[in-house]
């Protein structure tokens, strides 16, 4: 999925950085600045609700740029939708994780 991702997103004209795990996305997160942030809510050490956390107390700013990308039940996911830009459910269309995308990007 995220070589998917990356690939849709390179293709619109997007620099994408990726991270096997939350750990790196943290800490890539932390010294580098990004337009937007897809986040997956299962990924391995440190998954994105940790991401989440870390974001709310280092770089509150960025979750309004955060999108998450997720296959998890409604339940799990409204929570944390409150806190950032939008939710992306998978299975999702390339046009509609564009658009989600741009929007954020204030595109």
């Amino acid at each position: 999925m995220q070589r998917l991702v990356s690939a849709l997103l390179k293709r619109d004209g997007y620099r994408v950085d990726t991270f096997l795990t939350g750990r790196e996305a943290i800490a890539a997160l932390d010294s580098e600045g990004y337009d937007v942030l897809l986040l997956d809510l299962m990924m391995p050490h440190e998954g994105g609700n940790t991401v989440i956390r870390h974001l709310h107390a280092n770089n509150p700013t960025l979750l309004d740029r955060a999108l998450l990308v997720t296959a998890s039940p409604e339940s799990v996911v409204a929570t944390l939708a409150k806190q950032v830009a939008g939710v992306v459910k998978k299975p999702f269309d390339s046009a509609e994780l564009l658009g989600a995308v741009k929007r954020v990007a204030g595109e």
